[in-house]
């Protein structure tokens, strides 16, 4: 019977501790895609806010690189101001680049 109380006690006290601890808990804030398609160049979409979010790259989709010289890149940047998705396509005669990222408040 004491050591029933012992952890009932322990626990309750646990209880009691973890509820003063804040949830610093994130939100979603957005999910952005942004493409090129045969056509040699940057496309490119801004996103949210930098001081208030985070962004990570969720998906890259290339196809049709199939020559030496076609290239296809995704890139995801955190600027002063916003974050930025971009899609590029260099010597082109058939690629296709797809980007995604996905955002949540800090």
């Amino acid at each position: 019977m004491n050591n029933k109380r012992r952890i009932f006690s322990a626990l309750f006290s646990l209880a009691l501790l973890l509820s003063t601890v804040p949830a610093w808990a994130v939100s979603f804030n957005r999910s952005t895609s942004v493409s090129r398609f045969n056509t040699v160049g940057s496309s490119f979409v801004n996103l949210s806010a930098s001081t208030t979010t985070f962004c990570y790259l969720s998906r890259v989709g290339v196809t049709e690189t199939d020559t030496g010289s076609e290239v296809a890149t995704c890139r995801l940047t955190r600027g002063s101001i916003v974050w930025t998705l971009l899609a590029t396509l260099g010597a082109s005669s058939d690629a296709d680049i797809s980007c995604s990222a996905i955002c949540y408040n800090n």
